[in-house]
């Protein structure tokens, strides 16, 4: 196909869509007629545009734009937008003039009036024709300029300058809150926030400062003007506008030629900022040193700066005079500006030792007392943002659609947009390894789609866009989740009962309970499921169990509502019921997890001296008096009860109660009774109430041992004899 060929059909497509858009905003009506593809007569006129029918596209222009269109060119945004409408048909107009054998020299445009210079005046006809004005000849070109020079790059590390005043460096690219560019530096660069020219402090090496060098400061191309330089209160904080456009600020750092080469040699590029960390490794740039690195030493510091306040970080990298402002960077990380070194510093770095001298630097971020703490929304970084890497959707998927892939370089300040033909995007987070995920909402029809992915750092520094495409197939036919047993409102005393149902085979089916994940299963190739759960499920408590079948890209939910797990209920294992016991007794029982267990200890009703009932956690009965003692109870729920003080005999009823708090009272409330005596002296450790044994067993051991007494006591005897007979 013909390049002719291809502008006119452009001229009709473009042409035609202007036209619908002024009849649909407007009511005007725009009369045009597509060229065909085989004609050569010129079909196309000029049109003009009412601004008011782009007022809704006006609105939503950026206001950085809106600013610099009413600034630099003197009409409003729906004026600007209807203009270029205008201009944007005369091309296509006059491309098919030029199809047409009319010679044109130039196209004039003022606001919407069009002024065609033709070779000649047989050409003038046809000009006419298409509602312009007509001039044969060329038009006045005597003012443009013979020769430009190409915008340089400015890079964080270059150094500055204001005549009379002294020098420093940049620190970082960024933004003003309407998109313009800004650059960070050190705010006692200039102390008095005085309204300053600033210069490019133009060297092709590092220039370390010199008092006997008397040579005048090389002054280059100026940069900016004015800005706000802050010093003092803990603050050493600068800004000021890049307003020479022969600039082209570029999100990185000059590596000075990897230390002390030309500025224009070498680059980092700034992908994030961050907070300073003592025994990070950091790299700084410089006019006066160049490229120097080392740690930080110590955050959170704050010092005196000639006299004023200043909180920062120190680290060992070299630095000089003219280095402030300077870019601190850990990685591709902005970390901080500089400020200062210690007293006594070599120039020279080649003479600098970290353990004797620091440099002290300024944070990018991180609280109050850092550069956008300071300014806030008056700045943002600039970041160089790599393109996305998509690794999903690829090749075919089903309808339902996950974005997936990595940007590298990139964290958790990023983030990217997915556009699916063209649409609406769609906002996603990037994780701190650079990774995202993009589920879309909703299913896709089946057929190709394509794709732009684009990934931003705040309101400007963004990606080139990643573009692709992808085919969705038809979602197959995927059988319905359904749960069987057990069903709605359930109890049951087995806290692992098993689930049960039906679905696609080969499907996972998934159980859970609130955040808690408790096994999965595979359906069968006859379309069955059976899940027990892996750990026990709620007990004692009413809950909504939610199984979960997924299959390819199709994913189905049921839910089993107000599940009831009976708790097991509380007993009391000792004393036995019945036994006879002695007045030291320990009260054990056993329950479940998590339970509240009270204790009721009464005597019976007709003993002649009945003790006061006791009570442990016998809430709400005034009647009781607090049982002292030592309670505990394990994981699992069992239960044990050392009263302080021995139970004088008699006979008791001893009642354990279990309450879970939250819980259901009939699946978790339950009590257990028990009666015992107690008869102090006669009882045994078995609880059983037998008499002591007095069989033979023991009247021999009690033999036995009066023997040895006697014995003993001769030999006594027979001692303390000879003892005498001695002395």
């Amino acid at each position: 196909m013909s390049t002719a060929l291809l502008r006119r059909r452009g001229a009709a497509r473009v042409s035609g869509v202007l036209a619908a858009c002024a009849l649909a905003s407007t009511g005007i009506i725009v009369s045009t007629t597509a060229a065909s593809a085989e004609e050569e007569s010129v079909t196309e006129t000029l049109q003009t545009f009412a601004a008011e029918a782009f007022a809704p596209q006006a609105d939503e222009l950026p206001s950085g734009l809106v600013e610099a269109i009413e600034r630099d060119l003197g009409i409003s945004p729906a004026e600007y937008l209807a203009n270029a409408a205008s201009a944007k048909v005369t091309a296509d107009v006059v491309a098919q003039l030029e199809d047409a054998g009319v010679d044109i020299n130039a196209t004039v445009i003022s606001g919407q009036d069009v002024t065609l210079y033709v070779a000649a005046e047989a050409d003038v006809d046809a000009a006419l024709a298409v509602g312009a004005e007509v001039e044969v000849g060329e038009p006045d070109t005597s003012g443009a300029p013979d020769e430009v020079e190409p915008h340089e790059d400015l890079k964080g590390g270059y150094g500055y300058m204001a005549p009379g005043a002294g020098r420093c460096s940049i620190g970082f690219n960024g933004y003003a809150a309407d998109g313009s560019p800004v650059v960070t530096s050190a705010g006692h660069c200039n102390p008095d926030n005085a309204d300053l020219d600033w210069y490019l402090f133009n060297v092709d090496q590092p220039w370390p400062p010199d008092p006997a060098d008397e040579r005048p400061w090389p002054q280059g191309e100026q940069i900016g003007s004015g800005g706000e330089f802050h010093f003092g209160d803990n603050h050493d904080a600068a800004l000021f506008p890049v307003t020479n456009a022969a600039w082209t600020p570029r999100p990185v750092v000059s590596s000075w030629g990897g230390g002390e080469g030309d500025p224009r040699d070498g680059e980092v590029a700034v992908t994030d900022q961050v907070v300073p960390v003592q025994g990070a490794p950091v790299c700084r740039s410089g006019a006066s040193t160049g490229y120097q690195c080392g740690e930080i030493a110590y955050v959170d510091q704050t010092v005196e700066v000639d006299g004023v306040p200043v909180t920062g970080f120190f680290t060992t990298a070299c630095s000089a005079q003219g280095d402030s402002g300077g870019s601190f960077l850990s990685g591709t990380a902005a970390v901080g500006t500089l400020t200062g070194g210690t007293s006594g510093a070599p120039f020279d770095c080649s003479q600098w030792e970290g353990q004797n001298y620091l440099s002290f630097a300024y944070a990018m971020t991180g609280g109050e007392t850092s550069q956008e703490g300071y300014f806030g929304d008056a700045w943002e970084l600039a970041v160089q943002i790599a393109t996305p890497s998509v690794t999903s959707p690829e090749g075919e998927s089903g309808p339902s659609v996950t974005f997936e892939g990595t940007v590298e370089g990139a964290g958790s300040s990023h983030r990217v947009e997915v556009s699916v033909d063209g649409g609406e995007p769609v906002e996603g987070a990037v994780a701190a390894n650079g990774s995202f995920s993009v589920p879309l909402d909703g299913d896709l029809e089946p057929g190709e789609h394509t794709y732009q992915v684009r990934a931003f750092y705040g309101a400007h520094s963004q990606s080139e866009v990643a573009e692709g495409s992808w085919t969705v197939n038809e979602a197959p036919a995927v059988e319905e989740l359904t749960v069987e047993s057990p069903t709605d409102g359930q109890t049951t005393g087995n806290a692992r009962p098993e689930f049960t149902g039906t679905g696609q085979p080969g499907a996972t089916v998934a159980l859970t309970v609130g955040d808690a994940e408790y096994g999965t299963a595979e359906v069968d190739e006859d379309g069955a499921w059976a899940l027990a759960p892996s750990s026990d499920l709620p007990v004692g408590v009413r809950f909504d169990a939610v199984v979960t079948q997924t299959f390819e890209n199709d994913t189905q939910k049921a839910t089993v509502a107000d599940l009831g797990i009976n708790a097991p209920e509380v007993t009391i294992t000792a004393p036995e019921d019945g036994s006879t016991v002695a007045g030291d007794v320990n009260f054990e029982g056993t329950s479940f997890g998590g339970a509240t267990i009270g204790l009721l200890l009464e005597q019976t009703a007709d003993a002649a001296d009945a003790q006061p009932r006791l009570g442990l956690r016998a809430e709400g009965d005034d009647d009781v008096e607090e049982w002292a003692g030592e309670f505990d109870i394990d994981d699992a729920g069992n239960w044990t009860f050392d009263p302080a003080e021995d139970l004088p005999e008699g006979e008791y009823t001893i009642t354990a109660t279990a309450t879970l708090e939250g819980g259901d009272p009939e699946l978790s409330d339950s009590e257990a009774v028990a009666t015992f005596t107690v008869a102090n002296g006669s009882g045994d450790d078995d609880g059983d109430g037998d008499l002591p044994d007095t069989g033979s067993s023991n009247t021999t051991w009690m033999i036995i041992g009066g023997v040895a007494l006697l014995l003993a006591g001769g030999a006594a005897v027979a001692v303390r004899a000879r003892r005498s007979t001695t002395a």
